[in-house]
């Protein structure tokens, strides 16, 4: 135990870096889990549209999914999904798109306050989709 706190002296640079990246890392998983929203990948998320009868929700703006969307994907942009009325099925799954997983985060929260189980994230949102080789239309 001594060796311990006399390293951690010797490397106060390094022991700083470390809690601070450690807790980087474990305040984004944790919030995760706390939040309820769950990250998905490009697999995951093709497997609940087809396995679940789920449906892709595009919260990009409208000019954004005209350039390029993944197919029967719906287009609900964020800043108006709070008053969308066209999602009914709240036990229907539904996989949140934006452009880089960011926007997605934000409308989970108010699809699941609005009453939705299942609210899935797709990670990376659309860049991911397309690293993936994954068919877009426009």
């Amino acid at each position: 135990m001594e060796h311990l706190s006399e390293f951690i002296i010797n490397h106060w640079l390094l022991v700083s870096a470390f809690v601070v990246l450690a807790y980087l890392v474990l305040s984004n998983s944790l919030h995760q889990k706390l939040s309820g929203i769950t990250a998905i990948g490009t697999a995951q998320a093709i497997q609940i549209v087809n396995q679940k009868k789920g449906v892709f929700l595009d919260i990009r703006e409208t000019s954004e999914y005209a350039k390029e969307h993944i197919a029967e994907s719906l287009s609900v942009p964020l800043s108006k999904l709070a008053d969308d009325v066209s999602l009914k099925d709240q036990a229907q799954p539904i996989v949140l798109i934006c452009a880089s997983g960011q926007r997605s985060r934000s409308a989970a929260k108010q699809l699941a306050k609005k009453g939705f189980s299942e609210v899935y994230v797709l990670t990376g949102g659309l860049n991911t989709w397309k690293e993936a080789k994954l068919p877009l239309f426009s």
